[in-house]
């Protein structure tokens, strides 16, 4: 019989931390950026979403040629853009930090400024933590309802993000479905980091 080749032998024996990450574990934090830090800031909220989709970079590539070698076109990179971010969660009371955000963009739309006290800004920064498989010995969600460091794997942030769509599912008595809010907003830059990010995140704002 043929010897196992190495890829078999390194997948039969394949462990946890080979296995790739779930894309249905993840927490999103919205947290103020650094220019507009302190009381007169967007407040802060984070939460658990069904989904989160639009996590997108796009580079253009300029094409030009050049005479002595116009056989073939020379491609450079132009203007990079980033696609909105969607993220989408269960209606549940008390939750109005997405209608409270939109009522800041239309102050400011209107000339008011941004309404409350101290409020001068609509934009804030959002952090994505995709998590790891539940580790022996270290549980993913502590007693204080706070994810452990040792679950984040992976870091999403939206830079200088803000909301510019809201809308909730359709209302139907002869139905039996679960309401959802869908907000979308737009950025002006995404990073991406695998590796452990500080001190614990709360799941919800309890």
């Amino acid at each position: 019989m043929p010897k196992p080749s190495a890829t078999s032998a390194i997948s039969r024996f394949s462990k946890l931390q080979t296995d790739p990450l779930r894309n249905f574990r993840f927490i999103v934090n919205f947290r103020v950026t650094a220019d507009v830090q302190g009381p007169n800031s967007f407040t802060e909220f984070r939460g658990g979403f069904a989904s989160v989709s639009g996590l997108s970079i796009t580079t253009q590539g300029i094409a030009y040629r050049e005479g002595g070698m116009n056989t073939t076109l020379h491609q450079i990179p132009g203007m990079t853009t980033f696609q909105p971010i969607t993220l989408t969660r269960g209606v549940i009371l008390g939750q109005d930090e997405a209608i409270n955000w939109m009522k800041q963009l239309f102050a400011a739309a209107s000339g008011e400024g941004i309404p409350g006290a101290d409020k001068t800004s609509y934009r804030c920064d959002v952090d994505i933590f995709v998590l790891d498989h539940p580790i022996t010995g270290t549980p993913l969600i502590t007693s204080n309802d706070a994810v452990s460091n040792a679950a984040r794997k992976m870091k999403f942030t939206v830079h200088n993000a803000w909301i510019t769509s809201l809308n909730y599912s359709d209302l139907n008595a002869t139905g039996s479905e679960l309401m959802f809010e869908t907000m979308t907003l737009v950025h002006e830059g995404l990073s991406i980091r695998l590796a452990d990010y500080g001190a614990s995140v709360p799941v919800s704002n309890n």
